[in-house]
């Protein structure tokens, strides 16, 4: 059996669902990674509201996820200092000395937001 390699991750406003191609988004290179800006995965759904008016839950292969381990997804505003490696999925942030590690998730899958209030 081969592992599939997914270049994408599926972003999900209620009962809407729509892939977002990573490596087709707008890419900066940080730190020898090429990674993309998490608001434009956002941007790129096409699904509804600004991200800062939600919040948001981010969902890994393994089934591992924000809310469960926070309660509460990480607000909108936060999307503009996160960015997700083309190659890998896994969530990169600007560092921020109270930002919870368990944000760097690894092989992200779905992108879920929720509403903020």
């Amino acid at each position: 059996m081969h592992a599939v390699r997914r270049w994408w991750i599926d972003v999900a406003l209620g009962d809407r669902s729509v892939r977002v191609d990573v490596p087709r988004l707008v890419c900066v290179r940080v730190h020898g990674r090429d990674v993309a800006r998490l608001d434009d995965v956002w941007a790129a759904s096409h699904l509804g509201p600004r991200a800062d008016q939600l919040s948001f839950d981010f969902v890994a292969e393994d089934g591992c996820c924000i809310v469960a381990k926070a309660g509460a997804g990480i607000p909108g505003r936060e999307l503009r200092t996160g960015y997700v490696c083309v190659s890998t999925r896994d969530l990169v942030w600007q560092p921020v000395p109270e930002r919870p590690c368990y944000w760097r998730l690894k092989s992200v899958v779905r992108m879920v937001a929720l509403s903020s209030r």
